[in-house]
């Protein structure tokens, strides 16, 4: 039985919390979160519910004070992305695996200081990407892995919202707290884009501003070489009637597949358009899945590892200069 604590209960401390919660070999024993009114459930994506059960689950104020009262096996740090690098490294250091919300970190620096410390510690870090779990990004991977429909051609990858407004004392519209757009929204796609053809030898983005003078939208080309076209968009300046879509449009040689508010279809080059088999369930039941799977014994295939999520953070400042 893993013994879980979660650090950070807005919007996606409420979401780890249900779904570790719907494990049979996972136990949250602890939450934290400085705010005692906390239980934030707005956000982009339906998650299953809204209501947080802590029937049994002691509650703190602080990571440390939850720390030094429990024994846990693992943790989530769900906090503002400002505090990744430290509760991680705390954690770490308290001999715990770790599941950190995306983004890794706000510097490539900071990334290096996590790696290092889950090395030092000799524990599990994991980034929560969730996109690479999501079932119909894992069929996509899955398509351009095994070259079902010829080898891709040009791909367009899209994430686009308002800004998000539900985040206790707006860190969101912080950049030194979130990042902004790009390392909330845009790293969704840009490391999808990494996982399914690796790093691009350059990119490209065009911007335009938010009212505070920070990127709200952005458009990204990346460079993977003659023959084959990939970009992806992000946007938190849609107006809020227009709600949360992420989608993609990718040409194989032989078939087109397209996720949109359609769901996902596959255009082939005969015949009627098609939905094709795929997982159930979300990325995040899935992501915890796998997590608690290599915290439980050892590591299978790696779908998601310290240094990729490293790289995304990377690539995605790039797109910020």
């Amino acid at each position: 039985m893993i013994r879980v604590g979660i650090m950070g209960m807005g919007y996606m401390g409420g979401v780890h919390l249900r779904n570790w919660q719907a494990r049979e070999d996972a136990k949250v024993v602890a939450v934290c979160d400085i705010n005692p009114a906390f239980g934030a459930t707005q956000g982009n994506i339906e998650t299953g519910g809204d209501g947080l059960n802590l029937d049994g689950v002691a509650v703190y104020r602080s990571a440390a004070e939850m720390l030094a009262a429990e024994t846990l096996d693992a943790v989530t740090v769900a906090l503002p992305t400002h505090l990744h690098k430290a509760a991680t490294i705390q954690s770490l250091a308290a001999g715990l695996h770790v599941l950190c919300e995306k983004p890794m970190a706000l510097s490539v620096q900071d990334c290096d200081e996590m790696i290092a410390a889950a090395k030092t510690a000799g524990k599990e870090l994991m980034i929560a990407h969730c996109i690479r779990f999501w079932p119909e990004y894992a069929w996509l991977k899955s398509a351009v892995e095994s070259e079902a429909f010829g080898a891709v051609k040009a791909a367009d990858f899209s994430r686009l919202a308002s800004a998000p407004a539900w985040s206790a004392d707006s860190w969101f519209a912080n950049p030194a707290k979130s990042g902004g757009m790009a390392l909330d929204l845009h790293i969704h796609d840009l490391d999808f884009i990494q996982y399914l053809f690796g790093a691009p030898a350059a990119i490209e983005s065009e911007h335009a501003a938010l009212a505070n003078g920070q990127p709200g939208h952005v458009v990204s080309r990346m460079d993977y070489g003659a023959g084959k076209v990939v970009t992806a968009t992000a946007s938190w300046m849609m107006p809020p009637s227009f709600g949360f879509r992420m989608g993609f449009r990718v040409v194989f040689e032989n078939a087109a597949a397209v996720l949109d508010g359609d769901g996902l279809m596959v255009y082939p080059p005969e015949g009627d358009a098609y939905a094709p088999e795929r997982h159930v369930g979300n990325g995040y039941q899935r992501e915890i899945e796998y997590f608690a799977a290599r915290v439980a014994g050892p590591a299978g295939k790696d779908v998601i590892t310290p240094e990729q999520a490293r790289e995304s953070v990377r690539l995605t400042l790039e797109t910020m200069k």
